[in-house]
């Protein structure tokens, strides 16, 4: 047996990068994956075809590989770009597309701006700074939409009067696009907390994710001591966050996809800990989307029980509700009228009910769900604490289990999804009008 079949039969099932080499132990290739068995392998299948020549040529010089496991998808992405910068192996050079390789770049402006662009150098803001190259172009916009749930940043094109979509979603610190600045004090700690984002994802789209890890514990610390408690907490739901992100080894592919249906393959999610005997086989979960009361909608998206043990989302049975009896910003009256209007409707009920939001939201579906058997708790995504009906204060998501908490992020993200594509649809009709 060669020394690539004997390693191809011990790679293990896991993100990481992989080192194609040559005769000479000289590394010429170097990719990333978050399944290292699948891929690795899937070079070296009987009667496979390439139709790239720098492709072909390349197998016909590997002699062995190596691997670096990774913890997550996103640390082999970036790890994958640190490598190719440091070793600049031949065949990602020969392969390399300028339309296809992703630079990540930061403007000069007060509030940098985070754009990505293939050819840098010709950028016409003329960034400051720029990380990459990066392989994966999808991975590398996924990767920037959930750092921006844990470090806000503004990607407005000009300000405006009143506090933008992102805003109201705790993605943008608002301040950092307002025509109009009223108070001078919280634009300067707007200012200062901007700029403290943009450096947090430098570091972390530079591979140093675990030491900014370090340097948030130190400095929560310090804002504890000093009484900023208001910045403690932003500094802890950071801690909580990035955390998590950066230990999910399947971040990219079963947080944020939905177009595969099949969600967590790997670990099924376990309810005993909400009090249930058997896993629900319908879990409904609702959220509410409106800008400052206006438009207002709500979204219930489905998720069934397979035989399998997996949870597939039943998009057939996703539902849309234009707010009706609910005027100005009430989201609480709003959840309760969706709910009160879904009960109404012959449609299959649900064994459990998720709803977005924390206490208060609960509260309203509660009262509307009060003379029924369905099972009704809250996500609060700040913290992704989940509020049940039983307990005065919630509990974190993570502690009911890692498979189940994903789960129930998924869930969530859908549901916010649908809604606020329902908004954005009736947002555009009315300002066309």
């Amino acid at each position: 047996m060669s020394t690539i079949s004997r390693k191809l039969a011990k790679l293990p099932a896991l993100s990481g990068v992989y080192f194609f080499k040559d005769k000479a132990g000289k590394t010429i290739y170097i990719g990333k994956s978050g399944n290292l068995k699948n891929r690795v392998k899937s070079y070296f299948q009987k009667g496979v075809k390439f139709f790239n020549p720098a492709k072909v040529k390349m197998l016909a010089e590997i002699t062995d590989f190596e691997i670096v496991k990774t913890e997550s998808e996103i640390e082999a992405l970036i790890k994958e770009s640190e490598l190719i910068k440091k070793h600049k192996p031949k065949f990602n050079v020969l392969m390399r597309d300028s339309k296809n390789y992703l630079y990540i770049g930061f403007t000069r402006e007060e509030f940098s701006k985070i754009v990505p662009v293939h050819q840098p150098n010709s950028y016409k803001l003329k960034a400051k700074s720029y990380l990459g190259p990066f392989t994966d172009g999808t991975a590398v916009r996924k990767t920037l939409h959930i750092l921006r749930d844990i470090f806000p940043y503004c990607t407005c094109k000009q300000k405006h009067e009143n506090k933008c979509l992102n805003a109201h979603m705790s993605r943008c610190l608002a301040y950092c696009c307002l025509k109009n600045i009223k108070d001078e004090q919280e634009f300067a700690e707007t200012v200062k907390q901007y700029k403290r984002n943009i450096r947090a994802i430098k570091t972390i789209l530079s591979g140093r994710g675990k030491n900014l890890l370090i340097d948030l514990k130190k400095e929560i610390k310090l804002t504890i001591k000093n009484q900023n408690f208001e910045l403690a907490k932003t500094i802890k739901d950071q801690i909580i966050n990035l955390d998590s992100v950066l230990k999910h080894s399947k971040v990219l592919t079963e947080k944020f996809e939905f177009s595969s249906p099949s969600i967590f393959k790997d670990t099924l999610p376990d309810f005993t800990l909400l009090g249930f005997k058997n896993n629900p086989k319908r879990i409904e979960t609702y959220d509410i989307s409106n800008f400052q009361g206006a438009e207002a909608v709500g979204s219930m998206v489905v998720f069934e029980l397979q035989e399998d043990g997996e949870y597939k989302a039943n998009k057939n049975e996703y539902r849309k509700f234009k707010i009706k009896t609910v005027s100005g910003i009430n989201d609480p009256a709003m959840m309760a009228e969706i709910i009160k209007r879904r009960l109404n409707n012959n449609w299959p009920p649900p064994q459990l009910i998720i709803v977005d939001g924390g206490r208060t939201q609960l509260n309203a579906a509660l009262e509307i769900l009060q003379k029924t058997n369905i099972r009704v708790v809250s996500l609060a995504k700040k913290l992704e604490e989940i509020y049940l009906p039983e307990n005065k204060e919630p509990i974190l998501a993570q502690k009911l289990g890692r498979s189940l908490k994903y789960l129930f992020q998924a869930i969530r993200d859908e549901a916010h999804r649908f809604a606020i594509t329902y908004h954005r649809k009736l947002h555009r009709k009315a300002v066309s009008k």
